[in-house]
């Protein structure tokens, strides 16, 4: 229980972090950068493993979206991602766009 109440915390922070240049982040989305870098597997894949990972999905916003709203497990590794309560559907919509668009890069 202690490891869930530090957890929360922990993403609860705001980082700085803006997902699409010139707008400023959430909150919510700046949290993601807890168990999330750029180049490199923190506790979750790297932004750009995501992007590569669906990259020819046609369905990837979608699934990029849920994930963020609903959380998800088993999908890299043993590690479950939870749901981003604080996070809107627009807020996900934007943030998943923001991460497929690391292959154009």
């Amino acid at each position: 229980m202690k490891f869930h109440s530090i957890l929360f915390v922990t993403l609860s922070l705001p980082i700085l972090f803006s997902p699409v240049a010139g707008m400023a982040a959430s909150a919510a989305e700046e949290s993601c950068r807890v168990c999330h870098k750029m180049d490199s597997k923190l506790i979750g894949p790297a932004f750009n493993d995501v992007a590569a990972r669906y990259g020819k999905d046609k369905d990837a916003i979608a699934k990029l979206k849920h994930s963020m709203l609903e959380g998800s497990s088993g999908k890299w590794g043993t590690m479950a991602m939870p749901p981003n309560a604080g996070l809107t559907e627009a807020e996900a919509e934007r943030f998943a766009h923001w991460i497929m668009s690391l292959n154009k890069k």
